[in-house]
């Protein structure tokens, strides 16, 4: 399985996004595609049009994974062992959901969400 970070489900959403190409093949690719609920409230956070939400949700056949007590225990001890840098508060959350699903995280700016690796995080390559 894989999980989308917010950026591709905005790239799914554009067709002006210089990433789309690359996301629609990923999700040819893998088609068990998920996302976390915080990966989705940001995607939702726009710009992005009800169509844009209504087409990328289709895409989704993993679905959008809530984010419970075991999510938010795994986030604090991966934003404590990547060195509390606030910069990594949200990125740690959307780590931890894709850590728990033993799923391959799937973004546009992987340099982001590096010093969660070390910690259990499989970021996928392309």
């Amino acid at each position: 399985m894989i999980h989308l970070d917010s950026n591709l489900l905005i790239a799914l959403a554009d067709p002006a996004d210089p990433h789309r190409e690359k996301a629609l093949q990923l999700m040819r690719a893998l088609p068990q595609a998920a996302v976390s609920s915080l990966a989705w409230w940001e995607f939702e956070c726009g710009p992005v049009s009800p169509e844009g939400i209504a087409i990328v949700r289709i895409m989704l056949p993993g679905g959008i994974l809530p984010f419970t007590e075991t999510q938010s225990r795994e986030a604090a001890l991966l934003f404590n062992a990547a060195g509390r840098a606030r910069r990594l508060k949200f990125d740690s959350l959307i780590a931890a959901t894709a850590i728990l699903a033993n799923a391959e995280l799937a973004t546009v700016n992987p340099s982001d969400f590096q010093p969660f690796v070390p910690h259990g995080l499989k970021l996928h390559v392309w």
